[in-house]
């Protein structure tokens, strides 16, 4: 018994770290490549990647253009949204529709003091676009909460190839969920994120509110800050919105003005049927929870967004 109990005691010894049994299927990378004016890159080869696993490299076991079907739900922040802007995002959302196929499926959520779903899977372009009708303007923002929602209740059970459009300013005001489980779902129900930012279309309006003009007053006479203050909050809310996108894969994008929301979403469109996927076989056992992953590409490439992050069981 004292034996038995030795053992025991000296398997779950604190001492040592714990180890993850990473499942033997394999790991799949979507990758994007553009070049220097965002076009996607055609035509490269498995013999163009290369594939790191926690800086260790990994033979790619299957390479091909990603044509399978794909389940998109945009999920549409509504806070503060005008009416202008509210017909811009509907055009914009029905002309993504269109660049779609009869397998794919789409999805519409609309977000501001709750979450709540306006179409359900379709993949009937007029069926969104009759669903869009109901976007009303609110208030306040549960960003993280609609998120969290969209990834683990909408799309976790689903299989294959799965996409989150986001659009949104980066800001949360409401949510009981955070960035980190956010981000942990996204990884764990393996979504890749796509968001347009509206923070370029909403600086100016910012910048001109009377209390802005005051802390920018105050950044410049008593820290001695060049930098406005929607500088100073955007440049962390943009950095944050990046990574958040870029870890699974995806990335973000910043039009200029309303009338670029639908060329944004068309961007997007494009880059989803021009996606190549690699795949590799993970180890058996990893110290990590989660490993890390890098794609190199031997070309002549402008950019690579690619899954960076995957969960080790």
């Amino acid at each position: 018994m004292i034996l038995y109990l030795a053992l025991l005691f000296a398997f779950v010894s604190p001492q040592e770290s714990p180890s993850y049994k990473v499942e033997a299927q394999f790991v799949k990378v979507p990758v994007t490549v553009l070049d220097e004016t965002g076009r996607s890159i055609m035509g490269l080869g498995r013999d163009d990647f290369r594939l790191l696993d926690e800086g260790q490299e990994r033979r790619i076991e299957n390479f091909v253009l990603d044509k399978s079907p794909v389940h998109v739900v945009f999920l549409l922040d509504v806070s503060g949204s005008i009416e202008e802007e509210l017909n811009q995002i509907r055009n914009a959302v029905f002309r993504f529709a269109q660049a779609f196929d009869k397998e794919d499926r789409l999805a519409a959520i609309a977000f501001a003091d709750e979450v709540r779903l306006l179409q359900d899977w379709t993949n009937k372009p007029k069926d969104l676009r009759k669903s869009l009708k109901k976007l009303e303007r609110g208030y306040r923002t549960a960003l993280y909460d609609a998120l969290f929602m969209t990834a683990h209740d909408k799309l976790s059970q689903v299989k294959g190839k799965k996409v989150i459009i986001l659009l949104t300013d980066g800001l949360d005001n409401e949510s009981a969920e955070n960035y980190e489980s956010v981000k942990d779902e996204l990884i764990a129900s393996n979504t890749v994120l796509y968001i347009v930012s509206r923070t370029q279309l909403i600086r100016d309006k910012i910048e001109d509110s009377s209390r802005v003009k005051f802390l920018n007053s105050t950044l410049k006479n008593v820290l001695d800050e060049s930098r406005s203050f929607v500088d100073i909050y955007f440049e962390g809310k943009e950095a944050a919105m990046r990574y958040l996108a870029e870890v699974n894969g995806g990335r973000t994008l910043f039009p200029p003005s309303l009338p670029a929301l639908g060329e944004a979403y068309l961007q997007i469109a494009r880059e989803l049927k021009t996606q190549y996927l690699l795949t590799f076989l993970p180890p058996e056992h990893s110290d990590t929870k989660f490993r890390n992953i890098e794609v190199l590409c031997n070309q002549e490439v402008g950019k690579i967004y690619h899954r960076q992050i995957y969960l080790a069981h």
